[in-house]
């Protein structure tokens, strides 16, 4: 397995394919704008928020893959849970769209592009840049099931008793 194949196998894992841990498809399955919007406490972020993170990282670095330019960030990482204040379904397209389009950006890449420095002022490989942002995202899927087994809201079936 290639390296591109390898993260190619990473965001399929994140997007919609149960493996090791359960997707993000699967994560959010079924759930309500009302559980969505849920938090067990104040310093918690809700699962909608964590969905508008996760897309706001996501678009960001895949716009810098594809060569499209981002603009400069305005606030801070705390920030990325709040923007645009999509209703639910259209924050749970978005996601989706979103990780969609990696998988169909890295099936087309070249295989050296994972090698290539993220940009002219870092060191840093796609392939690093790669294996944090499907880490991370791994990372928020497993808080979205454990808010979900917080609020009673998790269907076991979906991958993780």
């Amino acid at each position: 397995m290639n390296t591109k194949d390898l993260f190619l196998e990473q965001i399929s894992l994140c997007h919609n394919t149960n493996g090791w841990f359960v997707s993000l498809k699967h994560a959010l399955s079924g759930l309500s704008s009302e559980q969505a919007s849920w938090k067990n406490g104040e310093s918690s972020n809700s699962i909608h928020e964590i969905v508008n993170h996760l897309s706001f990282w996501n678009q960001r670095y895949l716009n810098r893959f594809k060569g499209v330019p981002i603009e400069k960030m305005e606030g801070n990482n705390d920030t990325t849970f709040h923007p645009n204040h999509l209703e639910w379904a259209k924050a749970l397209n978005n996601l989706e769209d979103i990780m969609q389009e990696w998988v169909n950006v890295l099936q087309e890449c070249e295989i050296d592009k994972m090698e290539s420095p993220l940009d002219k002022e870092t060191t840093a490989s796609w392939a690093s840049v790669l294996a944090n942002l499907t880490l991370h995202t791994a990372y928020h899927i497993g808080q979205i099931v454990h808010i979900r087994k917080q609020q009673g809201s998790w269907d076991p079936t979906q991958g993780v008793h």
